[in-house]
């Protein structure tokens, strides 16, 4: 009986690591700017907010992804590595849309892989 019991412990355990799992497009953003982003539209915020902008510095502690449905998520550590690569290759900082694979845990991405789109 105890076999079982382990068994399926581990089973829901394993299976809770990918509960998470999920696929999210948007647009890369300094993630201190994107509720405003979300709230007054990414435009407006690049006007009134020039530390928004990636153009001049996209060099970031942490950074965030906007979806079309506008909600954000925060990038974890991997994640916000994956960003700055990916930014300082990209013409278009303040538009990058990329697509993540990743984990979702709340408001977090725990990143697994980051493509331009």
């Amino acid at each position: 009986m105890s076999k079982v019991l382990a068994v399926l412990l581990l089973a829901i355990i394993a299976g809770a690591g990918t509960a998470g799992a999920t696929d999210l497009q948007g647009v890369l953003a300094d993630w201190k700017c994107t509720k405003k982003m979300v709230r007054d539209g990414i435009g407006k915020t690049l006007q009134r907010d020039k530390n928004c902008s990636l153009e001049t510095n996209y060099k970031r502690d942490s950074f965030g992804l906007i979806t079309d449905d506008k909600k954000y998520y925060e990038l974890d550590a991997v994640g916000n590595k994956r960003a700055l690569e990916l930014l300082e290759n990209s013409p278009s900082k303040n538009s990058l849309h990329v697509l993540i694979k990743g984990d979702l845990q709340g408001n977090l991405i725990k990143v697994r892989e980051m493509t331009i789109l």
